[in-house]
């Protein structure tokens, strides 16, 4: 099941927040981005097809710098706008109020009336159990209702949080991250759960922190994240050099594998520049030849 803007396909490239969101306050990947350059970004985004934003109030000020881009865009009903709730940094937690006050918070940064998606951010067991039996989801039932958000969402890694939330029959969609790409595959048998049970999937961290951005894995460093305990950096370094070899982009092949399967609807990127945006652009709309495709997926097991 694919997401759609007014019957539109959601284009399979999607732009996070996190990357512009970077500021001195927080840091994320390479460091700060000024609000001309996000502003930049989410503009050059926007007008080269892509057509869902992806952001929360956990990401710095990205909230701001997005609202800050839309105001100058417009055509609201022209894209997808997709945000989170359990981490604001101010209204943090999965109460009813938190809940809430985050939400409102989201809809006056951001300046706009509706939020097309609003995802459960994160959340631990304990959390996601509390937030469906003390109110927090009746809170974004509500909500829905009322057509202040149209989709519920979760962002976590956790699969079984996931999975419980597809079977709760809540779930309009799910936000997965990390861990399926070329380097990773776990997430394989959540993904084939939620194309039963017609769940669309965003899928978060496609590069693996720009492990598989095309870069030498070797020279990649993350400021806020420690992904070496996640993913081989020698695998991604021996993907990076037998792409060299056969002359095919590493970032391309790895978006052709997440793309293949039936359950992605969109992959979310993290890009912190207009550059980054037209690389991933670059890469998806790159003709990968299938039989290199097969080398590749032989010589790594996949």
């Amino acid at each position: 099941m694919l997401l759609s803007v007014n019957k539109t396909p959601i284009f399979p490239i999607s732009l996070g927040g996190a990357g512009i969101g970077s500021c001195k306050k927080n840091v994320f990947f390479q460091g700060p981005v000024s609000d001309k350059k996000a502003i930049d970004t989410v503009l050059f985004a926007l007008e080269n097809g892509i057509n869902l934003l992806d952001t929360s109030p956990f990401y710095g000020n990205s909230e701001k710098k997005i609202g800050l881009a839309l105001k100058e865009y417009g055509g609201r009903s022209s894209f997808i706008l997709s945000t989170k709730a359990g981490t604001h940094p101010i209204y943090k937690g999965y109460s009813e109020d938190s809940i809430r006050r985050s939400i409102d918070n989201s809809l006056w940064t951001l300046q706009t009336d509706y939020l097309d998606i609003v995802h459960i951010h994160d959340p631990s067991k304990a959390d996601f159990k509390s937030m469906i039996e003390n109110g927090g989801m009746e809170t974004l039932l509500r909500l829905k209702e009322e057509k202040v958000i149209l989709n519920i969402g979760l962002g976590v890694r956790d699969h079984d949080l996931h999975l419980q939330f597809i079977c709760s029959g809540y779930a309009d969609v799910i936000l997965p991250y990390l861990d399926y790409n070329v380097l990773c595959t776990k997430a394989d048998s959540l993904l084939r759960t939620s194309l039963k049970n017609d769940v669309p999937v965003m899928l978060g961290s496609p590069l693996c922190m720009g492990l598989l951005s095309g870069k030498n894995p070797a020279h990649t460093s993350v400021l806020h994240y420690a992904i070496e305990k996640d993913v081989s950096v020698e695998k991604a370094i021996r993907m990076y050099q037998w792409c060299n070899k056969n002359e095919v982009s590493l970032m391309a092949l790895n978006y052709k594998f997440i793309l293949n399967h039936p359950a992605v609807s969109t992959i979310v990127i993290g890009a912190s520049s207009r550059e980054e945006v037209r690389e991933s652009l670059n890469a998806y709309k790159e003709n990968i030849n299938p039989p290199v495709m097969e080398s590749f997926l032989i010589e790594f097991g996949l």
